[in-house]
């Protein structure tokens, strides 16, 4: 299983305070599993020519509208657990977030 890198912010961050990039790239979420520390955020980066959206399944925090061709969009995970979602748009686009 390959999980996402973290990406350390320049500035006074705790270590709490992090950013796990996702690449959305041939209509895949690239890493499919990212793993990160309570109270950082993931940054879904749309590469692909169409529109994205990020759906958490079970109704949990962290969906988004629309993320177009080459924007993007950030969410910060505050509780612990595991997070499954999909696009909205393309629903055979699979991820999960595990939040220690």
């Amino acid at each position: 299983m390959m999980l996402g890198t973290v990406l350390l912010l320049s500035g006074p961050l705790s270590a709490q305070q992090q950013v796990a990039i996702v690449d959305m790239r041939d209509f895949t979420f690239e890493p499919r599993d990212t793993r990160i520390l309570a109270g950082s955020a993931v940054r879904w980066i749309n590469h692909d020519d169409v529109p994205h959206a990020i759906a958490m399944e079970e109704g949990r925090p962290g969906s988004s509208g629309l993320i177009a061709p080459a924007m993007d969009y950030t969410f910060t995970f505050r509780d612990a657990g595991r997070f499954t979602y999909r696009c909205a748009v393309h629903p055979t686009m699979l991820g999960l977030v595990i939040v220690d």
